[in-house]
């Protein structure tokens, strides 16, 4: 039945935490061109203004709260910010759980940072979503060099960092960076520290870091090598405190007053286990227990 959890309540007794949501929202349209983007293939999905959506949203957020989950992920198959009356919706559904009981500590906007160059945009947009309960901007960042962030998105220019954090912390909004492991890029623990040295300088002191690869949870040719990975996750251990870890996989480390994080791009359900990493609310309006639908599938 639409909008009704499609599980037995005796599996439901099995599960101890769902740590997050995270939510696809708006039309699928994108302001760039990336050669490895994870989410063309849903975009076809975005389109179909399913009317269980925000019914579907709002059932995750709370059954997340209801298992204490503390996160809320605004994404897409596209870039959300090309439609942000469709953000300003989602939040309006995640006010309305927050004012009901089901308030999570971080609300996040994962964005190419395109849009946000714009002062215009700022000024009309962020206000409002944070008045809703947005308290992060998550950039996603394939190089610390703008130049090279704007070819990795097939762009002539891309907004420089500093201006950016700028813009949105002026805003009352928080800023986040999402440093993209990328074979050819951000590929060894090299690499990865010059890329925490220069993004730091430039003002990003909440560093998330996880491989390419398709939302299958299956590797392509842009998925740095399992070494790498390792390498990075070694070198943190050795340069970083460690503040704690998921069991899923990596953990949150503090170097030298910044927070810096590793994960998998993609955890697939396990049945077996007590936790739900995310629960995923799709374009469609169906919600999952991982981006992997099979198998996973929650509400309808």
């Amino acid at each position: 039945m639409k909008g009704e959890l499609i599980i037995s309540f005796y599996k439901m007794t099995c599960i101890e935490k769902i740590y997050s949501v995270s939510a696809l929202v708006g039309d699928g349209s994108c302001n760039a061109n990336c050669d490895f983007c994870a989410g063309k293939y849903l975009r076809k999905e975005a389109n179909k203004n399913d009317r269980n959506y925000h019914k579907n949203l709002e059932a995750a957020i709370k059954l997340s709260a209801r298992y204490g989950g503390w996160s809320l992920s605004l994404t897409s198959s596209g870039e959300p910010t090309c439609d942000p009356n469709a953000l300003t919706k989602a939040l309006e559904v995640y006010q309305k759980c927050a004012n009901q009981g089901a308030y999570f500590p971080n609300v996040n906007l994962f964005t190419n940072g395109i849009l946000f160059g714009d002062d215009d945009f700022c000024k009309k947009y962020l206000p409002v979503w944070r008045e809703l309960g947005l308290t992060y901007v998550a950039i996603s960042i394939h190089d610390s060099d703008e130049k090279e962030q704007a070819k990795a998105y097939n762009l002539n220019d891309y907004p420089d960092y500093k201006g950016l954090i700028k813009k949105i912390t002026e805003n009352g909004v928080g800023v986040r960076a999402t440093l993209l492991l990328r074979r050819g890029a951000v590929d060894n623990s090299v690499k990865y520290e010059n890329a925490i040295h220069t993004l730091i300088s430039k003002g990003f002191n909440n560093i998330t870091s996880w491989p390419v690869g398709n939302p299958d949870n299956t590797r392509n040719k842009y998925t740095p090598s399992k070494l790498v990975f390792f390498s990075i996750n070694r070198w943190l251990h050795r340069n970083a405190k460690m503040c704690m870890g998921h069991v899923w996989g990596g953990g949150v480390f503090d170097y030298k007053g910044n927070m810096l994080r590793i994960t998998d791009y993609v955890t697939k359900h396990n049945r077996r286990k007590d936790f739900v990493r995310q629960l995923v609310v799709f374009h469609d309006g169906d919600v999952a227990y991982s981006w992997i639908r099979e198998g996973a599938l929650c509400m309808k």
